[in-house]
């Protein structure tokens, strides 16, 4: 089965966030609007390399359920979520070269 993980800066700066994730993986994210409208969020994906997101993590663009929505890892302002293959080469490079990211949980996917 494949995996996704996912990991959280405390802030809730996206551009932030988006620009140590760029330089730590030598990649440029493209920026996406929700498909609701609500906001927008960073992507990167290709057929060879793990796909990357950078999602807010208050606000109303939350993907937690609930009455009202709650974030995911409340602690953690922005969530950076990693799948697809060879997503462990990017895992390390984003452990090692990322400071202020924290590895939250790697997680079933379909």
């Amino acid at each position: 089965m494949a995996t996704m993980d996912v990991y959280g800066f405390a802030h809730e700066d996206l551009r932030a966030a988006r620009q140590a994730i760029e330089s730590a993986l030598s990649i440029r994210l493209e920026e996406a609007e929700e498909s609701d409208g609500c906001g927008y969020y960073f992507r990167w994906a290709t057929l060879s390399d793990p796909w990357v997101q950078i999602r807010s993590n208050s606000g109303p663009c939350l993907r937690r359920g609930g009455n009202p929505p709650q974030p995911w890892h409340p602690a953690y302002g922005v969530l950076v979520f990693v799948h697809g293959p060879a997503q462990e080469s990017v895992a390390e490079r984003l452990k090692h070269d990322v400071p202020g990211l924290s590895f939250l949980e790697r997680k079933e996917t379909m």
